[in-house]
């Protein structure tokens, strides 16, 4: 088949998508072979902020799902009750 090479902005976004991709995955073993903590108080404190993190959401969503629409989705997928 007969691909036309990518002009202009396009070229730029592949480039971008790249280097955020590369610079992410660099930086984050960078950040977890040079941290000052072992990688089982790392791990701990990535799942308690986490956890936080989630609680955050159900609050907000939970706040949010009375008006309908795309709260209600949201409720119903990250707030179901077991």
């Amino acid at each position: 088949m007969n691909e036309k090479p990518k002009k202009g902005i396009g070229k730029k976004v592949d480039k971008l998508l790249l280097g955020v991709i590369v610079g992410g995955a660099v930086g984050s073993i960078l950040g977890l072979t040079l941290a000052p903590k072992s990688g089982k108080e790392t791990r701990k404190n990535i799942a308690e902020k986490l956890n936080k993190s989630r609680k955050k959401v159900f609050e907000i969503v939970g706040k949010k799902k009375k008006s309908g629409g795309f709260w209600h989705f949201l409720n119903r997928i990250f707030c179901r009750q077991k």
